[in-house]
């Protein structure tokens, strides 16, 4: 097999810098140097411009003799502006992340193997000041298609340092094949709200058709044994890029129902509105896909030379496609995979976060069906929109339950009851 490391090509890599403007999460900034670390960028500035809104976390995170891991990868600087001007004096382009009108798509965005790039991140909860935006020369964001259009800005600095590694490191790989014979599937009378009885307003009945009708086909996330917090992020990372399904296997771990608020948090809804399935057992799992005609590709959390690095990996352009992330565990079980992915490196370092991993696996997963084949091609089909927005109306029912089922099903614990009345439903629906 090709060895497709990244190049030790320190001049290109030097090129790059990552601004992070008044971050106030520490885990956050220690996830953004892990993928720092990771596609070997050593330019990381932390801007604490205190004469700006801020959450008021910031000043105890950006105190960096409490954490040596961190303020020994990172220089703080006092202002926005103070941050500007060393980048202008050593000729560095600005380009910011940004929902906004005139940002550009990050996969047309051309970041050239010489240029030198100041990427821009802003703060968690505000984002970046008007300074950094107007002084930006452009701004990109990550195109995404679920119930929420954003992703905490560890998960969003990893998928566009990856975009960086494979302009710059990857251009060598053969492009994914385009058949001639290839298109989309034979259209269908789109589903409509009238096609589906609900007490759901129109409004929400149009929001689960428009997120239906984005959804990909035949892609699943198979997660063994993950912890909570990290299962919220990677839900929040499949709602994003589209994902249809998410399985779960407790063996090692304590089980939990994604679905229960209470034990999945911070997904913003995620854990929701992404259909889960939950398994006992990996045998269990994997019969599921291998009747259902699944290609099970498996994520290595390190460097694995019997892998394959992630960039236009053939594997993500398979039509039944489950990527299985053994969430403690740096390595692949073979024999549970038919094959495996990683994230290249320049050395035997600690890999991305797990929800960062999983985020930039489908990122990449998704720019490769959109480059590979026409558009409309990795839709779900009519029956399986209908089935996802039966999932989601049988969870805003769960949710908003009328007053007369809210009466039947009264307890010591309501979220429970109607969970496990949610759950009997979902079964009967064939979830």
């Amino acid at each position: 097999m090709a060895d497709l490391r990244v190049p030790s090509s320190e001049a290109t890599l030097a090129s790059i810098a990552v601004i992070v403007e008044n971050p106030s999460d520490w885990n956050n900034l220690e996830r953004i140097r892990k993928a720092c670390t990771v596609f070997n960028i050593i330019d990381i500035r932390l801007v604490q411009d205190t004469t700006k809104p801020q959450d008021p976390r910031c000043r105890k995170c950006l105190n960096l003799n409490d954490r040596p891991e961190i303020g020994g990868a990172c220089r703080l600087l006092p202002s926005t502006s103070k941050c500007l001007d060393e980048l202008a004096v050593h000729g560095y382009m600005s380009v910011a992340t940004a929902l906004d009108e005139s940002s550009v798509n990050l996969y047309d965005f051309d970041f050239g193997k010489n240029n030198k790039i100041a990427l821009w991140f802003g703060q968690e909860k505000h984002g970046l000041t008007d300074e950094a935006l107007c002084a930006a020369a452009t701004k990109i964001f990550i195109p995404m298609s679920g119930m929420v259009q954003s992703l905490n800005v560890a998960a969003s600095s990893s998928i566009i340092l990856a975009e960086v590694a494979r302009q710059r490191f990857f251009d060598f790989l053969p492009s994914l094949p385009k058949s001639s014979k290839m298109s989309a599937h034979p259209s269908e009378e789109p589903v409509s709200g009238e096609d589906l009885a609900s007490a759901a307003s129109s409004a929400r009945m149009d929001k689960f058709l428009s997120v239906a009708r984005q959804r990909q086909r035949g892609l699943i996330v198979v997660l063994e044994d993950p912890d909570r917090l990290d299962a919220a992020a990677i839900l929040r990372g499949c709602d994003a890029f589209g994902v249809s399904e998410v399985h779960f296997i407790f063996e090692a771990t304590k089980a939990f129902d994604p679905l229960a608020n209470r034990q999945v948090m911070k997904s913003e809804g995620s854990n929701l509105w992404v259909c889960s399935r939950v398994f006992d057992s990996v045998m269990d799992c994997r019969q599921h896909l291998d009747q259902r005609g699944f290609a099970r590709v498996g994520i290595a959390q390190m460097q694995d030379d019997s892998g394959a690095a992630f960039f236009s990996a053939p594997s993500f352009c398979e039509e039944k496609l489950a990527l299985w992330l053994s969430c403690n565990s740096s390595y692949v079980n073979a024999e549970l995979v038919s094959s495996s992915v990683h994230v290249p490196s320049t050395a035997k370092v600690a890999g991305l976060a797990i929800s960062n991993l999983m985020a930039v696996m489908l990122a990449e997963v998704s720019r490769c069906r959109k480059t590979a084949y026409p558009p409309g091609y990795w839709l779900l089909s009519n029956q399986e929109q209908r089935a996802y927005v039966h999932w989601c109306l049988a969870v805003h029912t769960k949710r908003h339950p009328t007053l007369e089922q809210a009466s039947q099903e009264a307890s010591a614990s309501p979220e429970y009851e109607r969970l496990g009345r949610l759950r009997a439903e979902l079964k009967r629906q064939g979830w």
